[in-house]
């Protein structure tokens, strides 16, 4: 569908999992290369992309296709919120002045209801699931079941820090939905399926415990054991 921004978290996924997967080192700066080729290519095919990323690079200047109207609001709505925030379904901002509040910026809503310590909760809430993943991850043994799980945790926790790094204008607008909390079916269903298959996996580590010890063995040791 011509998103680039989806596009992105598919490619950190891939490279990810390719490096995780033991790639040699030669392979993965071919990837980089390529990647690194075709990220501007495929910028400059879209005169909107190109309109974001120059406003993103250039706040000040004249914006008379409004390409900074997202961003700008959404920094008028983090301050709006200050430490408390203005309370839970106070947000003025929501009320058409962040075009798709309910999707790429809804990080900015809850900043502005719930002020910094609710922002701050939503943040450490996806720690923790990226150190519940990190850690269902250690006591997998199976090879398969490993990349799955590392690829649903590189892609879960790079989506979320890359929504909230647009709504803080560390990034352009790529248009990433944040997972679990940003409106949308199709975005809910994919992300809750792909905790489903980390749990299942989870859930196969508690029916063989003994496997997942023997997975975190050192390889001399699991030789010595089979002799």
């Amino acid at each position: 569908g011509r998103d680039l921004g989806t596009v992105i978290i598919m490619g950190i996924t891939f490279v990810g999992m390719l490096i995780l997967a033991g790639m040699p080192q030669k392979l993965i700066n071919l990837v980089v290369v390529v990647l690194a080729v075709a990220l501007p290519l495929a910028i400059m095919s879209s005169g909107s992309r190109m309109g974001r990323i120059t406003a993103w690079m250039n706040p000040n200047a004249p914006d008379p296709f409004e390409y900074n109207w997202q961003s700008e609001h959404g920094m008028w709505a983090l301050a709006a919120g200050r430490i408390f925030g203005a309370g839970l379904g106070e947000s003025k901002m929501k009320w058409s002045w962040i075009p798709e509040v309910e999707n790429d910026f809804i990080f900015a809503v809850i900043a502005e209801e719930l002020g910094l310590i609710g922002a701050l909760v939503v943040v450490a809430l996806f720690v923790s699931l990226a150190i519940a993943f990190f850690k269902i991850w250690q006591r997998t043994a199976d090879d398969f079941s490993r990349y799955v799980v590392s690829g649903i945790m590189i892609w879960i926790i790079f989506q979320a820090l890359i929504n909230m790094a647009v709504v803080l204008r560390l990034l352009p607008v790529l248009g990433v939905p944040l997972p679990l909390i940003s409106a949308g079916g199709s975005s809910l269903i994919a992300t809750l399926g792909a905790i489903g298959v980390v749990l299942a996996v989870e859930r196969e580590n508690h029916a063989n415990p003994l496997a997942g010890r023997q997975g975190r063995m050192p390889v001399a040791r699991q030789v010595r054991r089979t002799r």
